[in-house]
């Protein structure tokens, strides 16, 4: 899957470079639309190595060591002249940007990403931490891991919260269903237990849906079962044979939308218990009772299932959805330009960072979940919105992200070059109040739309006029994003203008020539990258669709109230 990825990433990338480097807008379009399967195949590939990695815990931290030891032997034993020459290209290559328009700022994001990609600063400072003291610390790491395996072992041991619960709800319904089966048929009691045996999964899941898939499945695999015990009535010896054609049939159930694994294994089952028995009397009887059994271990399965899960996974969404907003206005809260107290800020960042990735990846759970289960008498649920907002918040997310690592990468660029001139305080102090004005307008439009999650109806959008961009003066009088463009253009024109106002600053100070281009060409590519970011978020961006988004979902949800 590594290797899938890799390939896959390559691709994409160079459909991207080439967008970029095109100079036809329909030539890069077609580039874009090409990279676009591409980008959801990789998200897939991604998804599924991270889920195996938790399975392979042992051999990772093995190829870990091994990566180690090759960056201690390239550190070592390369020539220095060589690794020296590589590093005066990659800083020679952005000399040459001495200033940034709005027509370039792509353009800058893209090298932003490429340095991200290529540098990884946090990954070559630990392993050059970790490579330093694999030598003499050989002895106490090896104690020290062995010690480790054996306390995840005991902790295996231990049951959580959620295996307890597990547990007991797997009591529960199996228990339930062997008495109601007893009730019904003594002799063919087990199978009501049985169904729903094999329907137990770890975690959430569409509970009605998948409860439904196995009823239709079990009986439709009976009366295919009886039909050819009817046909080949007479020969008993070949009644095995239709077992091959509908084994083929099943395969491709349990790959379908509708009935799934669960469906298929069923279907499978259905009939090769019907068609496998032998002197057991007439299977019409035996697939009765066998479906009744089964039907009864469902209910069962769904009674407890509803007891021990109650909360619909259309208001888990709506939750997280709420939640994913307001860790968003935390990262962005924290974005600090020019601060010597980075360091400190970084940690916390981080894991404010990795709660929304947290919130994203249970949003689009429980939206996947919800498109699953029928509504009954509650108000129907807008996956296609979901999607949406989902996808805006992803993407608000990673630009957040990026704008951390360019903000953390132009603090460091710039605390290493030791400048203290009052020339640069002023355009500094620009981009600074630039970017906070940013924070503010974001951070306010994000409350109005984390307010509106956060309701249990959506019926209350009166308070919050999204189109104007406004709360109720009665709640809050303050403004999020306006429709007007003039006010964002006038933002991003005073970023760039502070921000080529630095760049030309930095190349007349006095020193060393070849030193204050390499400082402008680094400073000038994170700027012009954090530009692109403001732009994007400002503009009609990621933001600005989640805004249209709960417009159009308010309209679905409450079309008398707009």
């Amino acid at each position: 899957m590594c290797q899938k990825y890799a390939q896959n990433a390559r691709k994409r990338f160079d459909l991207y470079l080439d967008a970029i480097l095109s100079q036809d807008s329909s030539a890069a379009l077609d580039f874009i639309l090409q990279a676009k399967p591409l980008a959801e195949v990789g998200e897939k590939l991604l998804r599924s190595i991270e889920h195996k990695q938790k399975l392979q815990a042992d051999a990772l931290l093995d190829l870990k060591k091994r990566i180690h030891d090759k960056l201690e032997q390239l550190e070592h034993f390369a020539p220095f002249y060589t690794r020296k020459k590589k590093e005066r290209s990659l800083d020679e290559a952005f000399w040459s940007l001495e200033s940034i328009s709005h027509e370039d700022l792509l353009a800058f994001f893209f090298i932003d990403c490429l340095k991200i990609l290529q540098e990884n600063t946090e990954a070559v400072e630990e392993c050059k931490h970790e490579c330093s003291g694999i030598e003499s610390s050989s002895g106490s790491q090896n104690q020290s891991n062995c010690c480790a395996k054996w306390s995840c072992r005991l902790l295996c041991i231990i049951p959580s919260k959620t295996s307890l619960r597990f547990a007991v709800k797997c009591s529960l319904s199996l228990g339930l269903a062997v008495q109601l089966g007893f009730l019904f048929n003594k002799r063919e009691a087990y199978w009501a237990g049985l169904t729903i045996a094999i329907s137990f999964v770890r975690g959430r899941q569409a509970t009605f849906t998948l409860a439904n898939a196995r009823a239709q499945s079990t009986a439709m695999g009976s009366i295919y079962g009886i039909l050819c015990c009817f046909i080949f009535k007479k020969v008993e010896d070949l009644s095995f044979l239709p077992l091959l054609p509908w084994l083929v049939l099943t395969s491709f159930l349990r790959n379908s939308r509708m009935y799934g694994q669960a469906g298929g294994i069923s279907a499978a089952v259905g009939a090769l218990l019907i068609l496998g028995r032998r002197h057991y009397g007439p299977p019409l009887d035996f697939a009765i009772a066998r479906i009744t059994e089964a039907v009864i271990g469902l209910i069962c399965f769904i009674t407890v299932e509803i007891l021990t899960s109650p909360v619909r996974a259309a208001t888990l969404a709506k939750l997280k959805l709420s939640l994913g907003l307001g860790s968003l206005q935390e990262c962005i809260k924290d974005l600090v330009l020019f601060d010597n107290k980075i360091a400190s800020v970084g940690p916390k960042l981080r894991q404010k960072q990795n709660k929304l990735k947290s919130h994203i990846n249970k949003l689009e759970k429980f939206i996947e979940e919800a498109q699953l289960e029928p509504n009954f008498w509650f108000i129907p649920f807008n996956g296609a919105c979901y999607g949406k907002l989902l996808r805006s918040l992803s993407n608000t997310g990673n630009l957040s992200i990026i704008m951390s690592n360019i903000i953390e990468s132009l603090s460091f660029v710039l605390q290493c070059s030791e400048l203290d001139s009052e020339e640069l305080r002023k355009p500094m102090k620009g981009i600074e109040k630039d970017l906070e004005i940013f924070k503010k307008k974001i951070g306010n439009s994000l409350q109005c739309l984390q307010e509106l999650a956060s309701n249990k109806s959506l019926a209350v959008h009166g308070k919050h006029d999204i189109e104007s961009g406004t709360l109720s003066a009665r709640e809050n009088g303050s403004r999020v994003l306006d429709s007007d463009k003039e006010e964002t253009e006038c933002l991003v024109d005073s970023f760039l203008q502070n921000s080529n106002e630095l760049s030309d600053k930095i190349a007349t100070m006095t020193g060393l020539i070849e030193d204050h281009q390499k400082l402008r060409g680094q400073v000038t590519v994170c700027l012009g990258g954090l530009g692109f970011c403001i732009s994007s978020l400002l503009g009609l961006g990621e933001v600005k669709e989640m805004e249209k988004d709960f417009q159009e979902l308010i309209k679905l949800e409450h079309p008398s109230s707009m």
